[in-house]
């Protein structure tokens, strides 16, 4: 309850894409409250993990339409459940925001979105892109960040096919390795020097598992992430 005593508020989250960075999501979830109310007390939410295997598929086959129907069973499900807004836990899932079928009935916290006004509020200007392949060949990031006057540049092709492979045959299955942390590390100091980037948008969400410092080599992290957890946390607490 609250410290006023009316009814707590209860966040739902879409999660399973993949199943790793859901697990994060609970944890950064749940520290996020404790550091910003150390009063013993813990956040209300539901999880509805949905079936990653055939979302992945869908994204290759771009079958936006199906992820839509996949995240409006879930989305439904969390409503009747009693969730008064809800997330999803993925940066690809988001491909798929505008064929959410069923429309959704309670309020989306949307990744880039919340993403987008960080970076604004940073002062970043030019910002490099790492996730999937699904993300860098779409227009999710530069579309909502360019009327800000945010530029979003992506890797060179070899590099993306590089962090695509890491992502799924590493990251999705729960497995980190220090020589693959260093090579996405040389990247975004590439991209520093090659693309003039003043931040990076992890816009995967398991990347933040693998790349959890603040920054490398001075270039700032904006962990999407976490970033959304933030803003969940903030309607939680009625900020």
């Amino acid at each position: 309850m609250s410290q006023s005593g009316e009814r707590p508020r209860v966040l739902g989250i879409v999660g399973g894409t993949g199943p790793e960075s859901t697990i994060d999501y609970y944890r950064s979830l749940v520290a996020t409250w404790r550091r910003r109310r150390p009063d013993g007390s813990y956040p209300r939410v539901i999880i509805d993990s949905i079936e990653a295997g055939r979302v992945f598929r869908n994204l290759g086959e771009r079958n936006f339409a199906a992820i839509g129907h996949d995240l409006g069973a879930a989305l439904a499900e969390l409503a009747a459940a009693g969730c008064q807004r809800a997330m999803l836990a993925s940066n690809a899932s988001h491909l798929a925001f505008e064929q959410i079928d069923p429309p959704p009935s309670v309020p989306l916290i949307h990744i880039v979105d919340v993403t987008r006004d960080a970076a604004r509020a940073a002062g970043h200007q030019r910002l490099g892109l790492l996730g999937t392949t699904f993300i860098a060949t779409s227009n999710l990031y530069p579309d909502r960040f360019a009327p800000l006057g945010i530029a979003v540049v992506g890797p060179r092709p070899n590099e993306q096919a590089m962090l695509h492979e890491i992502y799924f045959d590493e990251l999705v299955q729960g497995v980190i390795r220090a020589e693959s942390r260093d090579a996405l590390v040389a990247l975004i100091a590439k991209m520093h020097d090659r693309d003039a980037i003043d931040g990076v948008i992890l816009g995967g969400t398991e990347l933040a598992l693998i790349l959890t410092e603040p920054t490398y080599g001075g270039i700032p992290i904006l962990n999407t992430a976490q970033i959304q957890v933030e803003a969940a946390v903030d309607w939680l607490l009625g900020s």
